[in-house]
């Protein structure tokens, strides 16, 4: 997994839903991606998901995708974005040329086959520009 904006240290990582324990406290790594354990199929009974516990410092407002580094997961899901201080966020101003890559974007998906294999990123109104 791939956290954008941060490095991350490892608190705990392991297989079915996590108990709060933190199994790994003298963690002084610090990484931006860290592979997310396999989870364990059961053909005969339940399976289980894996899951990773991360710590990061919140310094750096903006929204930083946290993600698999693996295109099929990501448009499987394995992909979130984390939103950090949206109150220092808004006192930011988007630069008037990346409305203006949005825009042109949308103008050429209108015109153009777009060869997408999974839902893609959705059209975000930028000071009113869509």
């Amino acid at each position: 997994m791939h956290l954008h904006g941060h490095e991350y240290q490892i608190l705990a990582e392991g297989h079915g839903t996590w108990d709060g324990v933190i199994t790994n406290p003298n963690n002084p790594a610090r990484r931006d991606v860290h592979i997310l354990p396999s989870a364990k199929l059961d053909l005969f009974g339940p399976s289980s998901p894996s899951y990773m516990v991360i710590l990061f410092e919140a310094d750096n407002p903006g929204v930083w995708p946290f993600h698999c580094h693996i295109a099929w997961y990501v448009s499987a899901g394995l992909y979130v974005n984390i939103l950090e201080r949206p109150d220092d966020i808004k006192k930011y101003n988007i630069p008037p040329a990346m409305s203006e890559i949005c825009k042109n974007w949308g103008d050429y998906a209108s015109k153009n086959v777009v060869n997408q294999i999974d839902s893609g990123l959705r059209n975000v109104c930028v000071h009113g520009d869509c």
